[in-house]
């Protein structure tokens, strides 16, 4: 027997109806962005951008080439690379199976010398300045952290940014200091300074944007966000906001928790069984009034699976709806894949306004 797509199960029955989405739900007022950090030698912050270096070491095809010489086969990708001309050595972040690891290969092509990985992704690799250092961000499942290691020894410390997401790090001059700018789902783009070991650490450059919630751990790879100020046996409307980068700053997500009174759980991944048994055992969820945001993606859900026992509303991306409009099918509200997220904001602050909350603020 022929099966039915997932959507395609739950909008059986279902009319469809495609609407013009309201001008002013078509983006949300944006938090500045820091894509780049330096240091100087007195330690002052720049986020301007550099020019690059010419090392003469360069992609091609997912390999790593000098000149003419190859310096490595070719990696499923290669996220980013540093070369250090006085050790003749080039650090690189590649995908060799599922996540991106660090490698080490001389510019003359000598065999790689990988460094211990995890089971995560390896990222923006860099040497030091000074004093035969490589540093790299590690993508963990609660959060990012710098790793810097010691090439000779192999010694290793690490500087912990929990349920961080980081988008820069820079170097000062010496290699004793540097600068890392990152988000975190209740704050926008900041920078941190600190010396390499962890210490004497302090805050150079403060978020624009600051939202009054309480952000925790919710599950693997999840996160929630509610107010700070909630009543007793308040019960919040429940978002859940599917995000391939769950600790970073939103701008759409931040849109909709500064008009509205809800839990909002950031996800990685679909919500799986932890996540559902997490909401299952959270007093303050109210589940009846559950809406899932696909995150700009194009997502099949099938909400009969994951929540048998209530229906969210899921605002999901589909390419095939025009461009300015929205469609809805029961329970599902599909949109151009671009605006999926503003979209996603402003339609359930109106849901929201036009339902109210039953009982007042808690039940």
């Amino acid at each position: 027997m022929r099966r039915l797509p997932l959507l395609a199960i739950l909008l059986a029955g279902c009319a469809s109806t495609s609407e013009l989405i309201p001008p002013e739900w078509l983006s949300v007022p944006e938090a500045a962005r820091i894509r780049a950090v330096q240091l100087d030698d007195e330690g002052r912050v720049t986020t301007a951008l550099q020019p690059l270096r010419e090392s003469g070491v360069r992609v091609v095809g997912n390999a790593l080439v000098r000149g003419e010489k190859k310096l490595t086969d070719a990696f499923a990708a290669i996220e980013s690379f540093d070369v250090s001309e006085s050790r003749g050595e080039v650090a690189f972040s590649a995908k060799r199976t599922d996540n991106f690891d660090i490698g080490l290969v001389s510019t003359d092509g000598s065999p790689i010398s990988w460094v211990p990985a995890e089971p995560v992704d390896e990222a923006g690799v860099q040497w030091a300045p000074r004093g035969n250092k490589i540093s790299y961000i590690v993508r963990s499942k609660s959060g990012d952290f710098v790793r810097v290691v010691h090439i000779p020894t192999s010694a290793q410390v690490a500087a912990d940014f929990p349920a961080a997401r980081i988008n820069k790090l820079g170097w000062d001059p010496a290699g004793e200091k540097f600068a890392v700018a990152y988000s975190t789902p209740d704050a926008s783009d900041r920078v941190e300074v600190m010396h390499y070991r962890g210490g004497s650490r302090r805050t150079a450059i403060p978020p624009a944007e600051q939202l009054e919630v309480e952000v925790a751990t919710f599950a693997p790879e999840a996160v929630s966000l509610r107010p700070r100020d909630m009543a007793y046996g308040e019960k919040l409307p429940l978002v859940i906001w599917v995000d391939d980068e769950p600790f970073a700053w939103n701008d759409a997500r931040a849109e909709l928790l500064r008009h509205a009174r809800v839990a909002c759980i950031v996800t990685r991944r679909p919500p799986g069984a932890e996540v559902r048994a997490s909401v299952a055992n959270t007093p303050w969820i109210d589940r009846s009034r559950t809406f899932v945001i696909s995150g700009g993606h194009i997502w099949k859900f099938n909400p009969r699976v994951e929540f048998p026992d209530v229906t969210p509303t899921v605002i999901t991306a589909d390419a095939a709806v025009p461009a300015g409009r929205y469609r809805r099918d029961g329970a599902v509200v599909a949109v151009p894949p671009a605006v999926v997220q503003s979209f996603a904001a402003r339609f359930i602050v109106d849901q929201l306004k036009r339902t109210g909350t039953p009982n007042g603020s808690s039940q």
